[in-house]
């Protein structure tokens, strides 16, 4: 039977993987260790501090006419920050930036009365390509397919594949991801107001934005301290998956 993991209205989440059977008739036989130092300590390291500039343009309407806006309160959150490794290059990554510039909008209908406050949120992204300061560590995929490295044995009449007996080698490599932060913002616009009424009040608001961030990208690397590997800025967490891969003879 599936299990409900939510209200019925998606995930912004990945949910937990659904519950299966297991196997009551497992037995493991026998554990053999190998142990190789790749580095003494995990470090987090700093790839690049980027500046993005995004331009952005958005339409809104008050909820009444206006004369006047009085204040408009910002700030910027980052909804998406998403880095994907350049194949073939270690220096380099693909960047997708989504996020909005929350406002908080105080105006007056009139030349007495209330101040009236409207808030909005006003999305934006971001995509480009990065140029690292330092290299992420290699990056190693996975087969999890058993017809990808499926193997027969011979039939014993010699004649075909033994369709009873046939095996495979399947494999999972974990990457160290690349993290973001978003350490500072800024937001230069210009407001044009229109849709005027007949005693000049306005409603609709066009924003053009310059959002201006600054974002930090980081990855945990395995290294050896004061080793070369130290200096030339490259972990050796590569060389680790290197010798699981050759060990499975991949």
């Amino acid at each position: 039977m599936r299990k409900n993991t939510g209200c019925g209205r998606g995930h912004d989440k990945c949910p937990p993987h659904p519950k299966n059977d297991v196997a009551k008739n497992s037995r493991s036989l026998q554990t053999e260790v190998y142990v190789q130092p790749f580095g003494d300590e995990e470090k987090t390291v700093v790839l690049q501090d980027v500046f993005i500039q995004s331009l952005t343009e958005a339409d809104f309407h008050l909820p009444t006419h206006a004369t006047d806006i009085k204040t408009i309160r910002k700030n910027v959150r980052l909804t998406q920050c998403k880095a994907i490794p350049v194949i073939d290059n270690n220096l380099a990554v693909k960047l997708f930036v989504e996020g909005i510039v929350h406002k908080n909008i105080q105006y007056v209908e009139d030349g007495t009365g209330n101040v009236k406050d409207y808030s909005i949120d006003v999305p934006f992204r971001a995509y480009h390509k990065v140029t690292l300061a330092k290299p992420i560590t290699e990056r190693f995929y996975s087969s999890k397919n058993s017809n990808t490295f499926e193997y027969r044995e011979l039939a014993d009449d010699g004649m075909g594949a033994d369709r009873c007996e046939f095996g495979s080698l399947t494999f999972e490599i974990n990457n160290e991801p690349i993290q973001c932060k978003l350490l500072a913002s800024a937001v230069n616009q210009l407001d044009i107001v229109s849709d005027f009424d007949n005693w000049g009040r306005f409603r609709k608001v066009t924003e053009k934005m310059d959002i201006i961030l600054l974002v930090k990208l980081t990855q945990l690397q395995q290294r050896s301290s004061g080793g070369a590997d130290e200096e030339n800025g490259e972990g050796s967490q590569s060389t680790a998956a290197q010798e699981f891969r050759r060990r499975l003879g991949i």
